[in-house]
């Protein structure tokens, strides 16, 4: 299954521009690009230009304005909230769940039924710590991703998505790299932004590179 953005109509917008919950803004020039569930990807561009609003696009965070950019699941096309519904914020400390308590809110969503699993083998396989288990997420450090996915899962997520980090966050990072290998061998795609491809491209399947071709415009030109 592919999710593919096609800019091939767009018209009246030729730049996209988008403000983030956590502050952060970020500028795309649109452009035809093509993902594959069951793939991770480093999504890579300078700060600010690109990587997080592709991220965020594909995650459901971005409206699709009437400006002619395209998103098709296959070749059936889909809206924001369809993209939501599916897709899940690595990052819980700016989203609803973040006060979520680890064991208690992946039991909750076994309960659902998306997925056939038992609390203790999810924790296992995400390499989650026992003293952590009553925690909120949001209280969590290292392993605040791997328990934030090991959730999404339990959902029936099928795309995780995260804010823009720096190169050296995916540096020597066994639990990160054990998360998105788990992900991916379930069917589902991982969308990483990110300055460069130094150390990400030790973690993910391929580098997803940005070019920049336009100049840069800041918000207070808008």
């Amino acid at each position: 299954m592919k999710i593919r953005i096609d800019a091939s109509n767009c018209t009246s917008v030729i730049q996209g521009y988008s403000r983030f919950k956590n502050g952060m803004y970020d500028y795309w020039y649109y452009d035809d690009l093509t993902f594959e569930m069951g793939k991770s990807y480093g999504i890579v561009s300078e700060y600010q230009q690109g990587c997080m609003y592709v991220s965020y696009l594909l995650g459901g965070q971005i409206d699709l304005l009437d400006d002619g950019l395209k998103i098709y699941l296959d070749d059936l096309a889909v809206s924001s909230e369809d993209l939501d519904e599916m897709s899940w914020n690595l990052e819980p400390s700016f989203e609803k769940y973040k006060d979520r308590v680890v064991k208690r809110s992946i039991e909750r969503a076994l309960k659902i039924g998306y997925v056939q699993d038992t609390f203790e083998n999810i924790a296992e396989k995400f390499l989650l710590s026992e003293k952590r288990y009553n925690m909120r997420l949001r209280e969590l450090s290292g392993e605040r991703w791997s328990a934030s996915a090991a959730l999404g899962y339990a959902l029936g997520k099928k795309i995780f998505y995260a804010p823009y980090n720096p190169s050296m966050f995916y540096s020597s990072n066994f639990r990160l790299k054990n998360m998105i290998d788990f992900l991916t061998s379930h069917g589902c795609m991982v969308l990483l932004p990110v300055g460069s491809s130094t150390y990400i491209k030790e973690c993910v399947d391929e580098c997803v590179v940005l070019e920049q071709k336009t100049d840069w415009w800041k918000p207070e030109a808008l």
